[in-house]
């Protein structure tokens, strides 16, 4: 009766551990988050850009199971906080790759004068057991109002102007370099959003070049290079003014009529 009790007792043990063990199994965390090394997230952005302009925010992701044993990188839940976000996006708003390096078009908010804060969170996986560490970064970029540069010029040839390169330049800061082709009898406009944080008053220099190997492409008064000077006022970058610099004579002398050097005034007695 002993033996056969002791043994009862035995086998009712070994049932109860092995329970023990397989709930154990079944509630092991799917993340081994403690066991592997940390996440690091590098964001390359611009500190400042155009409302409503689109730039391109590289993302690249280190560390974690990945790194240790091997497997996936990827970030998600792409988010932009600031005063109003009106018009903002992200494309694509997730992705995932072994190399850890993203590229995403981040679209600024329609209203100028804000710093966005933009947060994303960053994971990585390990590929067998899918075991994954994850951290979130945030980044600021400064929404401010662009001045903008429309340069209008034209081919005067009767065959096209392929592989055209294009230069804008303010205070002789290269702003944008483009490669644009134009075709025969017909003219191009070339866009540019000159951002900056601030601009000084006084007198800024705007100078649009074109190199065309074949001397097809031209402005209006026959030149490859064509300079317009503004004046800005007292307030630097007037909330709400958007100057158009066109490279039409008859345009320049229209838009640029209230940005004109300001009469001298007497001396004060």
């Amino acid at each position: 009766m002993i033996l056969r009790a002791h043994g009862r007792t035995l086998v009712t043990l070994a049932i109860v551990m092995l329970v023990a063990v397989s709930f154990a199994g079944a509630l092991r965390p799917s993340s081994q988050a403690g066991a592997y090394s940390g996440v690091s997230v590098s964001v390359q952005s611009p500190s400042f850009a155009g409302m409503s302009e689109v730039v391109i925010v590289t993302v690249i992701i280190t560390g974690g199971p990945a790194a240790d044993i091997g497997g996936n990188y990827s970030y998600k839940d792409v988010k932009l906080t600031g005063t109003n976000t009106t018009g903002w996006s992200a494309e694509p708003t997730t992705q995932t790759a072994e190399s850890g390096v993203f590229k995403f078009n981040l679209t600024m908010p329609g209203e100028p004068g804000q710093t966005v804060k933009i947060t994303l969170n960053a994971t990585s996986t390990e590929w067998k057991t899918n075991d994954e560490s994850y951290t979130t970064t945030e980044f600021k970029i400064k929404v401010v109002e662009p001045i903008l540069i429309n340069a209008v010029v034209y081919n005067k040839g009767v065959v096209d102007a392929v592989n055209v390169t294009a230069e804008i330049y303010a205070d002789g800061l290269l702003l944008d370099t483009r490669i644009i082709n134009v075709t025969a009898g017909s003219s191009y406009t070339i866009t540019h959003n000159w951002t900056f944080t601030s601009l000084r008053d006084g007198k800024h220099v705007v100078t649009v070049k074109i190199d065309d190997p074949n001397d097809l492409v031209e402005f209006s008064d026959g030149n490859n290079a064509y300079t317009v000077t503004i004046y800005v006022g007292d307030q630097g970058n007037p909330a709400g003014v958007i100057l158009t610099v066109g490279l039409i004579i008859v345009v320049i002398l229209f838009v640029l009529t209230y940005m004109q050097k300001p009469a001298k005034r007497g001396k004060k007695l």
